[in-house]
């Protein structure tokens, strides 16, 4: 190998650590409409039975609620949370739960 082809290898090598060390991207939607115990969501694209995180404010923190994908029309998502909801807002962020995209886990939550 040439010099310079060895400085551009040594150059990607300490490109690569470093991408390492950033932390994971992280797609998330937003809670656009809720409707008794069924939640809407728009941003994200999963598929029948992933698991979504519903953030909630709690005081000065922030709280998760897990909630499930029972269906979805276009671009909207139909979310059935899986604990208590009170404290959430329009507008809260909601991302798959592996943080990921895909949200996908063992098995359904739900019985649909």
């Amino acid at each position: 190998m040439t010099t310079r082809l060895t400085r551009w290898l040594t150059a990607l090598d300490n490109f690569e650590a470093k991408m390492a060390l950033l932390p994971a991207v992280r797609r998330y939607g937003r809670l656009t409409r809720a409707t008794g115990l069924v939640l809407e969501a728009t941003g994200l694209q999963l598929p029948l039975g992933a698991t979504c995180i519903i953030e909630r404010q709690d005081g000065p923190e922030t709280k998760e609620v897990e909630s499930e994908v029972v269906g979805f029309n276009g671009q909207r998502l139909f979310l059935m949370p899986l604990e208590e909801v009170e404290g959430i807002l329009p507008g809260a962020r909601v991302y798959a739960r592996n943080g990921h995209g895909d949200g996908l886990q063992s098995g359904k939550q739900l019985p649909l």
